[in-house]
């Protein structure tokens, strides 16, 4: 009995690295073929977890993600000073010279995260998104910049799960269109998205993100940068935003890869 409880805790965690390695949802098969376990000793893991509030399940995905609660015991343990520190340190001062929202994001799933977020320092109309809020992968900025050095095959997977999962149809937001977008990505390193141009209604209809991926340590979670705010004002000085999009990048990147 002994044994199999030091198993058992074992296999637990080496399931929490295999997520952490991963940084994505992941399938039972996923798990199994990582990990090289027997699938019912696996399965009954990823419940027992998902029960106890470490993991949660999506039922149309068929996939399992961490949860906030484990993040929450280990808070006090300095986790990642990469976003916490040079990351957070630029894109504060990012919020200061744009006087704009300036959010941080990563890829979840289906969904395009906002991960941090900096309120916009200027007078007038202003936009706030926040922490946790998650937009349809594909209808994002960020989301294609995410996208766009995937192949084909899984494109089509993301675009046909988006779809199964009723956030969109293919009447609506057809794969050529979201190839298209793709396409337009590779042509840019500055993103600049309209809420009014896309298919989902947002919070924010008059709002607009000019996103850059930032370069990010080898076997890191993917990040990109956004600045936002409301769209007429933001085209007006797109290209000064993208100016500064590229020096915010420029400094991160010296960090990660110093001369």
């Amino acid at each position: 009995m002994k044994d199999a409880s030091i198993k058992s805790a074992q296999r637990v965690f080496e399931i929490l690295e295999c997520f952490g390695n991963r940084r994505r949802p992941l399938r039972l098969k996923h798990v199994v073929e990582e990990l090289d376990y027997p699938t019912s000793s696996v399965a009954a893991l990823l419940k027992c977890m998902t029960q106890l509030g470490y993991l949660s399940f999506d039922d149309v995905d068929r996939s399992y993600s961490l949860t906030g609660r484990l993040a929450g015991l280990t808070s006090w343990v300095e986790s990642d000073s990469f976003e916490s520190g040079i990351v957070d340190e630029v894109l504060r001062g990012l919020q200061k010279e744009s006087n704009e929202l300036v959010v941080l994001a990563t890829e979840s799933g289906l969904y395009a995260e906002y991960i941090r977020t900096y309120r916009s320092l200027g007078d007038g109309i202003q936009l706030y998104i926040s922490p946790g809020t998650k937009r349809v992968l594909v209808q994002t900025g960020a989301g294609w910049l995410f996208l766009r050095d995937r192949s084909i095959r899984e494109v089509t997977e993301i675009h046909r799960k988006t779809i199964r999962a009723g956030y969109l149809t293919e009447k609506d937001y057809p794969l050529s269109r979201l190839m298209a977008q793709l396409d337009h990505s590779r042509e840019r390193d500055v993103i600049y998205a309209s809420a009014r141009e896309s298919v989902l209604p947002t919070a924010h209809w008059g709002g607009g993100l000019a996103s850059m991926e930032l370069p990010v340590p080898a076997g890191h979670r993917k990040l990109a940068i956004c600045i936002g705010g409301p769209a007429e004002r933001l085209e007006a000085k797109l290209d000064l935003l993208s100016t500064m999009l590229r020096a915010s990048c420029a400094k991160i990147a010296k960090a990660v890869k110093p001369d």
